[in-house]
């Protein structure tokens, strides 16, 4: 059962926190601190790496600097602990449920989501994931799962399934992928851990290419970024599909020369990422007439309160200036509750 828990404010650099319970505890909430309760905002779900948590991986990336600035909300969930004690996502074969505890943490998070939805003004068409290591699989996972909810995810040092076929993206995303090249503990090459193997960071970008229609000539190669300020230089080398794309999908990859499994960003990762993924947004839903990005009954009745002679107005899907019957056949056809 969805619980919305006492709301707790706290007052962080500026930034507002407040606590939601989708049924596994106390979830942190960060808020602009200047925000208007009826404003859509975007929003960012930070998904942990194996054995972290949400505020350990959120004192990694530090995106809740980013909050006030670039004005998005973020949430902080964590996932179930294992038989020794550490925290874990169950997503891909490869990673992590390493002792076959299998929980639904797919479920659960669309939960979390909905909670979200129910409780904060949140622009459906810019809903993304952030993930590092196990959390970005389990992004992977949730753009497979729950094709057309989220407009981006970004991962650091993850890669998606193995098997091409297990994750066929039908609705356009974009995605980001940032990987060190001396990462030894999910490596740049594709690799093996104890539950299963993935691909390589160059595989998944291809795989994630394809499935949104990008061709197979990359865009231009664009100037490397800084992104580590401990590495020297612009170690980051940019590889991106985009021009070429379906509406509403990309593939990018940032190689980080000389980067491991955590690389010292500064800040840097969260800043960037923001913005990427901020920019981007979900194509649009047909027949999503009050803009909560699903396809409903809520849709089905304003349609039906429309009915007739109605021109321009958004219940007349097809454009004839009449809402009638191929307006219906529209929303049936992309029904989604």
């Amino acid at each position: 059962m969805l619980v919305l828990s006492s709301l707790i404010a706290v007052t962080a650099r500026g930034e507002d926190s407040e606590y939601v319970d989708a049924g596994r505890g106390d979830v942190r909430v960060v808020l602009p601190s200047d925000r208007d309760p009826g404003e859509p905002l975007p929003l960012i779900l930070l998904l942990h790496s194996f054995a972290y948590s949400g505020e350990i991986q959120e004192a990694y990336f530090r995106f809740a600097e980013q909050v006030d600035e670039q004005r998005f909300i973020l949430c902080l969930p964590d996932g179930n602990r294992n038989f020794t004690g550490q925290r874990f996502w169950n997503a891909t074969p490869a990673c992590c449920d390493l002792f076959n505890q299998n929980p639904d943490d797919s479920s659960y998070l669309v939960d979390l989501l909905e909670l979200l939805q129910d409780t904060y003004a949140i622009d459906a068409d810019r809903l993304h994931i952030v993930g590092h290591s196990n959390g970005g699989f389990m992004a992977h996972r949730m753009i497979c799962e729950h094709d057309g909810m989220f407009a981006g995810i970004a991962t650091l040092a993850a890669a998606t399934f193995e098997d091409p076929n297990a994750c066929v993206l039908e609705t356009p995303v974009h995605v980001l992928q940032v990987h060190g090249t001396l990462d030894v503990v999910i490596n740049y090459g594709g690799g093996c851990l104890p539950n299963g193997c993935y691909p390589s960071a160059e595989e998944t970008h291809a795989m994630v290419a394809e499935d949104n229609l990008c061709g197979l000539r990359p865009d231009p190669v664009p100037d490397p970024i800084d992104i580590v300020p401990a590495l020297s230089g612009a170690e980051t080398e940019i590889t991106r599909f985009t021009n070429a794309c379906a509406p509403g999908g990309s593939a990018e990859l940032w190689t980080v020369r000389g980067g491991g499994h955590n690389p010292p960003f500064n800040g840097a990762f969260a800043r960037e990422t923001a913005r990427w993924l901020l920019a981007r947004s979900a194509p649009a839903v047909i027949g999503d007439l009050d803009g909560d990005g699903r396809v409903d009954s809520a849709d089905l009745g304003l349609l039906l309160a429309a009915w007739g002679r109605c021109e321009g107005c958004d219940a007349d899907l097809d454009g004839d200036g009449m809402v009638g019957g191929s307006d219906l056949g529209l929303i049936t056809a992309n029904w989604n509750p």
